[in-house]
C-alpha cells in the first residue's frame, strides 16, 4: 500500500542554509577496481539514421528534437549480449559499525563521472562540502560508486548501438547482483542495499526497480521528477557539440566519435546545473574541466525507459532540486504531490516520500547546500532501519 509523505518541516529548516561550509572529511577507505559485468539480452534501439556526419547534422538533430511539431521515425528493436568493463570504487567507514552492511550503490547522472558523490576541489582536499560519500561513510554507511558505461577507465562502447538505457538498466542490475552474492572480492556481501541516483542515474534506478525489484531494498532519486517534457531545455542548451571538437585532448576522435556529445562551455555547465549565486565558481571551473560525454543512444532510448515501478515495495525518497532546469524548467515546487506521476509511479511502495532541496540546481552535489541534501537522504535511511 502506498504511504506518501513529505519530509518534515523542522528538518527542512534545519537544512535550507545556503552560504559556504567547510565540512571535516571523515576518516573512511576507499579501494578502486574494475569488474567485468555481463549484460544479457538487453534491448536496443537500432538507430533509423546513419552516424552523424559533422557539427552541423549534430545541431540540426538537436534542433528535430526540440521542434514544437515532432515526428516519431518507426524504430526497430534488438538485443545485445556482451560483457563490459565497469569501473568501480568501494568505501567504508575507517572503523565500520553495523551500518556498514548496508551499502549505498550510486550511479551518477549525464556529464559526471562517478566523482560526482566524492567532489572535492584541488584547492582544498580536507573540505568535504560537496561529498556524499562523506557524508554516508560519517554515518557508517559503506558506499558503491561506478563509471557508467562510455566513461573511461569502464568500457567506450558503441554509442549510437550500445550505450543506451537498458543496457545501463542491466548493468546497474548486474553490478547489483554481484555485490549482493559476494562475487566481487574488495566488496562483503551486503545485508541491505540502497540505490541512489542522480538524474539519468535516477533514471536507471527507476528502471532497475520496474525490472528487478527484489534487487533494492530503498531507493533514493535525486535531481528527477518523472517529467521529461522539460529535457528540451538541457538538448538547446548543449546544441549537440560534439564532444572531440569541444575537448579534443580529452575525448580524441579515435576513441570518442561523432555520437559522444557535450556542452559548450562553463556557461552552459550552469544553465544546466547550478543555481547562482548557490555555487563556488571554482566548483564550476573544476566542474567543466573534468565534464564526460553523453551519447546520441542515451537519447534515442530515453522514452522508453519505465517512470513506475509499481512492484517494488521498499521505501522511496524523491529529493528534488528547487531549481531544477532538466526536470522542472527550474521550479519543482508543486510537481511532488500524491497525483504526481513520480508519486504514483511507486504505486506498491510501502512508503514514498518527497523534498526540494532549497538553493540548489540540477547538479545538488556541486552547491553551497550539497550537505542539507547529504542529511535528509540519511535521515531517510536510518528512520527507515538501514
Amino acid at each position: 500500500m502506498l504511504f506518501f509523505t513529505s519530509v518534515p518541516l523542522s528538518l527542512v529548516l534545519a537544512v535550507s542554509g545556503a552560504t559556504a561550509q567547510n565540512v571535516p572529511k571523515h576518516n573512511y577507505t576507499c579501494t578502486s577496481f574494475m569488474l567485468k559485468v555481463p549484460v544479457s539480452n538487453a534491448t536496443v534501439i537500432v538507430p533509423p539514421f546513419p552516424e552523424i556526419p559533422n557539427q552541423y547534422a549534430a545541431t540540426a538533430f538537436a534542433n528535430q528534437i526540440t521542434i514544437r511539431t515532432p515526428t516519431t521515425p518507426k524504430v526497430n528493436f534488438t538485443t545485445l549480449t556482451k560483457v563490459f568493463n565497469i569501473s568501480a570504487e568501494y568505501c567504508t567507514p575507517a572503523s565500520p559499525g553495523p551500518k556498514a552492511s548496508t551499502l549505498h550503490i550510486l550511479s551518477h547522472g549525464l556529464g559526471f563521472n562517478r566523482s560526482y558523490w566524492d567532489f572535492y576541489l584541488p584547492s582544498n582536499l580536507t573540505d568535504a562540502q560537496y561529498s556524499y560519500i562523506n557524508s554516508a561513510t560519517g554515518a557508517g554507511y559503506s558506499t558503491l560508486s561506478y563509471n557508467r558505461l562510455g566513461i573511461e577507465p569502464s568500457t567506450i562502447a558503441d554509442p549510437y548501438k550500445e550505450i543506451q538505457a537498458f543496457v545501463e538498466v542491466a548493468v546497474l542490475a548486474g553490478l547489483t547482483t554481484l555485490a549482493r552474492v559476494g562475487n566481487i572480492t574488495q566488496v562483503p556481501a551486503p545485508k541491505k542495499v540502497i540505490h541512489v541516483g542522480h538524474s539519468w542515474g535516477s533514471e536507471i534506478s527507476v528502471g532497475l526497480a520496474a525490472v528487478a525489484p527484489e534487487l533494492s531494498d530503498g531507493i533514493v532519486l535525486t535531481g528527477y521528477s518523472a517529467l521529461s517534457q522539460y529535457a528540451n531545455f538541457f538538448i538547446a542548451n548543449t546544441a549537440f557539440h560534439f564532444a572531440n571538437l569541444n575537448q579534443p585532448k580529452r575525448f580524441p576522435p579515435s576513441k570518442y566519435s561523432s555520437g559522444f556529445l557535450t556542452w559548450p562551455d562553463k556557461a552552459g555547465n550552469q544553465y544546466s546545473f547550478l543555481e547562482y549565486p548557490y555555487f563556488d565558481p571554482a566548483v564550476l571551473d573544476r566542474a567543466e574541466a573534468t565534464k564526460y560525454p553523453f551519447t546520441i543512444g542515451e537519447f534515442l532510448s530515453l522514452p522508453a525507459l519505465p517512470v513506475a515501478a509499481p512492484h517494488f515495495a521498499g521505501p522511496v525518497l524523491y529529493l528534488a532540486a528547487q531549481a531544477d532546469l532538466i526536470f522542472c524548467a527550474s521550479n519543482c515546487t508543486g510537481l511532488f504531490g500524491t497525483d504526481s506521476v513520480a508519486v504514483k509511479g511507486f504505486s506498491g511502495s510501502s512508503s514514498v516520500e518527497t523534498y526540494i532541496q532549497p538553493n540548489v540546481g540540477h547538479g545538488i552535489n556541486l552547491h553551497h547546500n550539497a550537505t542539507g541534501a547529504y542529511n535528509v537522504i540519511l535521515d531517510w535511511a536510518n528512520r527507515h532501519g538501514f
